[in-house]
């Protein structure tokens, strides 16, 4: 490997059988043939438009056959010098050589490849000294002689290609039961490497336990000077900027080593639907706060309706099983969201130990092969003993989610108690569902009551002693279902699907329009008409979204914002309290047809700052940076839902 000329000269040897008698191999279209011999003699090929195909001049020999083929190739893409706003989490580089660093992507044939064939690996990588290559598999050695780094692994679990990485990288290493735990960082990053590793150990037990033994003989961490977060095949790909958060810990890490079971020891037959990326949200970012608490938990699975509902629509909804991949933010909220609440709700329909042997069966028997939802589908009727086709049907095949609410509920004196009755409506082609309600007494008390729903309208009648004051469905949000429009907050998501956007730049503020360059890339508003405060017509603002850009002097620009939000004339803030000198707020226009965003800042130095980083953050309502770091994150509570109601506290005449 030559960074400086952005040059790979390669070296492979093919053991193939049997070999036909013409062959033909992937490699990417711009390599140079330099020789090719089959047994140590040359024999006549082609190669154009990236295949190369091999005449063995003699009829198909069953016997392995050695094909030796030395070839060079460019790899010359340059990575874009502004990422924010794209929404591609591999910002259009599959392969690059630089002196940066490198990477090539498995699905780039950067050596060649038998098509649809898997198998075993040995890498040799000769690089300038101090330049370490990682790909899949176990390290064998490295080492730097004659100014050059040689690096080895040997990859025994059959795969069709490998990605591979380089960099002037620190190598840290452990040992965890057999298990080679390793750390590649930059100089400027090396000291992470203790805390990387005491969290692969970490996570790796617990995760071993729960779905089987790890399928890999390493995990390691290896830094890219480009932004990424992947979960490749016993290794993950952080970016440096990535790379020094120290919530990755425990966030993305154990996502990308639960990748190592599902989505790349157990492959995704993408062409049937990516379940990958579902099921290790569920089992890494999801249980992870489950384990934290009963709370953390119902905030997330309210987070993940909170995201569907302010990025998925009517346009651009699609059944989880059409879902390959994150390229936009829409399809990560059916794909990774939606995704995970299936499994979420897959787990409550078939039980605890049932939900845990499945996935453990599905990691057994579909190491080294491609898995389908069909496949799961099978795993889990076989395992519970009933059929279930009719959950994969409705949450897998099935674009949408279920529209409910309450109807009609009332509440009357009954023998020993009380008597709360009424109906849960289904808006739509209706679901199968086995809903939770719950009555709340005045004294604290409460009782849960199970429910299935099979049609449009289902009555209930519930008894309780206490005399109860509330009564609630889906409190705890275990159902996937699309919420009411009063139910879903502002948040900066709602600003990714705008209404004819519109950027007012307040009086006094017009530096703070080149400051908020990136917020505008990363929310897709670069486009938006823009407009000073004083040229701004009442007409022009109906129905708009609109981003305010200071605080405006115009009293009817102002928005409504919550009593916690203080905000002087001078456009000075605090939020219950706590300053910064960043703030970005979004709330409902009092129409409720469109969406008010708010973006204040002491400098223009700290709204350039922040500017990058906001849509990062669509979850939330308010935002509250100091010198470009958060202090506060948060999400304003829903007005109402048809799914909650209060009681009268007095028995009507």
């Amino acid at each position: 490997m030559h960074p400086e000329a952005h040059r790979l000269i390669g070296s492979a040897e093919l053991t193939i059988a049997p070999l036909p008698q013409s062959l033909r191999l992937r490699l990417v279209p711009q390599a140079v043939i330099e020789s090719l011999r089959l047994n140590g003699s040359a024999v006549p090929y082609d190669f154009a438009g990236g295949v190369l195909t091999v005449k063995a001049a003699a009829p198909a020999r069953r016997a392995a056959q050695q094909l030796t083929i030395r070839y060079r190739a460019d790899f010359t893409a340059i990575p874009p010098q502004e990422t924010v706003g794209i929404e591609d989490p591999s910002f259009g580089i599959s392969a690059t050589i630089r002196e940066e660093g490198t990477y090539l992507s498995a699905g780039v044939p950067w050596f060649p490849q038998l098509p649809g064939a898997r198998g075993r690996h040995r890498i040799e990588v000769s690089a300038p000294a101090g330049v370490t290559a990682v790909t899949a598999g176990r390290l064998l050695h490295s080492a730097t002689r004659a100014g050059r780094t040689v690096t080895s692994w040997q990859s025994d679990l059959p795969m069709e290609g490998l990605a591979l990485s380089a960099g002037a990288f620190t190598v840290d290493r452990d040992d965890f039961d057999g298990i080679q735990l390793l750390t590649f960082l930059s100089a400027n990053n090396a000291a992470l490497a203790p805390g990387y590793l005491a969290a692969m150990r970490r996570h790796l037990a617990f995760y071993r336990e729960l779905l089987g033994p790890y399928p890999y003989p390493k995990f390691a961490v290896v830094e890219n000077f480009l932004p990424t977060g992947y979960g490749l095949p016993s290794w993950t790909l952080l970016g440096s900027s990535v790379i020094r958060l120290p919530f990755l810990l425990d966030t993305s890490l154990p996502h990308e080593i639960v990748h190592s079971w599902w989505g790349n020891a157990v492959e995704v037959d993408y062409a049937r639907g990516n379940w990958s990326e579902g099921l290790t949200t569920y089992l890494a970012d999801y249980l992870l706060k489950e384990r934290a608490g009963a709370a953390e938990a119902r905030d997330y699975r309210r987070k993940i309706l909170r995201d569907y509902a302010a990025l998925v629509t009517d346009r651009n909804d699609f059944p989880l099983r059409s879902f390959q991949g994150r390229m936009a933010k829409y399809q990560q909220a059916v794909g990774y969201g939606k995704g995970a609440m299936t499994f979420h709700m897959l787990r409550r329909e078939v039980g605890e130990r049932t939900f845990w042997r499945g996935l453990r069966r599905m990691g057994a028997e579909g190491n080294g092969k491609s898995l389908g939802w069909g496949e799961i589908e099978r795993i889990f009727s076989s395992e519970t003993g009933r059929d279930l086709r009719w959950f994969f049907a409705q949450w897998v095949e099935r674009a949408g989610a279920p529209r409910l609410a309450l109807d009609g509920v009332r509440i009357k004196p009954s023998a020993g108690g009380w008597t709360v009755s009424g109906t849960i409506r289904q808006h739509g082609e209706p679901y199968r569902l086995d809903i939770t309600l719950r009555l709340t007494a005045a004294n604290g008390a409460v009782v849960d009551h199970a429910i299935r729903l099979n049609g449009p309208r289902t009555p209930f009648s519930l008894a309780t002693g206490d005399r109860p004051t509330a009564l609630e469905a889906d409190p705890e949000n275990e159902l996937f279902r699309r919420l009411a429009p009063e139910e879903i907050p502002a948040t900066v998501n709602d600003l990714l699907e705008p209404q004819r956007p519109l950027v007012v730049v307040a009086e006094g503020r017009e530096p703070l329009r080149e400051a908020a360059r990136d917020l505008l890339r990363g929310l897709h508003w670069e486009d938006a008409e823009l407009r000073g405060e004083q040229s701004v017509s009442p007409a022009q603002l109906a129905g708009r979204d609109l981003l305010l850009l200071g605080w405006p002097v115009r009293r009817e620009l102002q928005p409504t914002l919550p009593a916690s939000l203080e905000i002087a004339p001078d456009g000075t803030f605090a939020w219950q309290g706590s300053s910064g000198d960043a703030l970005f707020a979004v709330v409902t226009a009092p129409d409720a047809a469109a969406t008010t965003a708010l973006l204040l800042a002491e400098t223009t130095a700290a709204a350039a700052a922040v500017a990058p980083k906001i849509s990062h953050y669509g979850r939330y309502s308010l935002l509250l940076f100091a010198s470009g770091r958060n202090l506060v994150k948060t999400t304003w509570e829903p007005a109402a839902s048809p799914m909650k109601v209060l009681l009268p506290t007095e028995t009507p005449p």
